[in-house]
């Protein structure tokens, strides 16, 4: 039986959340990322499914509020609403 190498989660953007925990774009600790060159394919399978788990309760949690950006229909919308607010 043939088996295939399991290639690296990285997706080049590297850098940790504001914690500090994982990495953003792949979603490994510091020490997954560290210790994946000589992890074994059974600790690299357990590290994919760690970063998995992360991923999901990363898109899962609450997003910080954004500004939303105003496109030129919806200032036309806003300014047809309000008329008072036109210059």
């Amino acid at each position: 039986m043939e088996t295939f190498p399991i290639v690296s989660p990285c997706v080049g953007v590297c850098a940790l959340d504001a914690a500090g925990a994982y990495c953003v774009g792949c979603y490994r600790t510091r020490a997954e990322i560290t210790d994946w060159p000589t992890a074994s394919d059974s600790e690299k399978r357990t590290i994919i499914a760690a970063l998995h788990a992360r991923r999901r309760d990363a898109r899962h949690a609450d997003p910080l509020p954004r500004e939303r950006r105003v496109t030129r229909r919806r200032a036309a919308t806003s300014a047809s609403e309000n008329p008072e607010q036109q210059e």
